[in-house]
This record gives structure tokens, C-alpha cells and sequence, in this order.
């Protein structure tokens, strides 16, 4: 399960994320990401992952691509670098 909370305003949007991003939740924080992005008025948008306990290999790969895309990841946990980093050395 994984909880999103929309925070911050439209010149500083936040998405707030609780739990296990795995399996559907990849779609669901997809849509939120891109409703906010969309919203921003080109503002940069932050992923705040600071209660995030799990992602799968499809969860990694949209927050590596959605930080390409210039969304800071914030209170990023030691397990969550390890999990970003592993990705990155499974790409090479």
C-alpha cells in the first residue's frame, strides 16, 4: 500500500509518500506526479520518499525517471539510496 499526500502549493508542489511503492502504486504516484507537474506552472516538483519502506524494479525506475525529468527527490532514506544506487549499477 502506498499513500500519497499532496502538499505544498502551486509554486512549490510536494508529493509525500508513505509505504511500499510496488505493483499498481507505480500508475497511481505516475498520474499524481504528472497532475502536479502539470499544475506547477513549470515549477519544479518534489517526491518526498522519507516513509518510503520498499520499491519494486518498476517503482525505481519511474523515480529515476521522474528526478531526470527535474523533480527533486527529498529525505531520500539510506535503504531508498541503496535501492536508487542498485538500479544504477544494474543499468551498466
Amino acid at each position: 500500500m502506498l499513500r500519497i499526500t499532496r502538499e505544498g502549493d502551486a509554486g512549490s508542489p510536494s508529493l509525500k509518500l508513505e509505504g511500499r511503492l510496488e505493483g499498481p502504486w507505480v500508475e497511481v504516484l505516475r498520474k499524481a506526479w504528472e497532475e502536479s507537474k502539470a499544475s506547477s506552472d513549470g515549477d519544479k516538483v518534489t517526491v518526498d520518499l522519507g516513509a518510503v519502506s520498499f520499491a519494486d524494479r518498476k517503482g525505481r525506475e519511474l523515480l529515476l525517471e521522474v528526478q531526470k525529468k527535474g523533480t527533486a527527490l527529498a529525505r531520500v532514506s539510506e535503504f531508498m539510496r541503496h535501492i536508487l544506487a542498485d538500479h544504477d549499477e544494474e543499468s551498466d
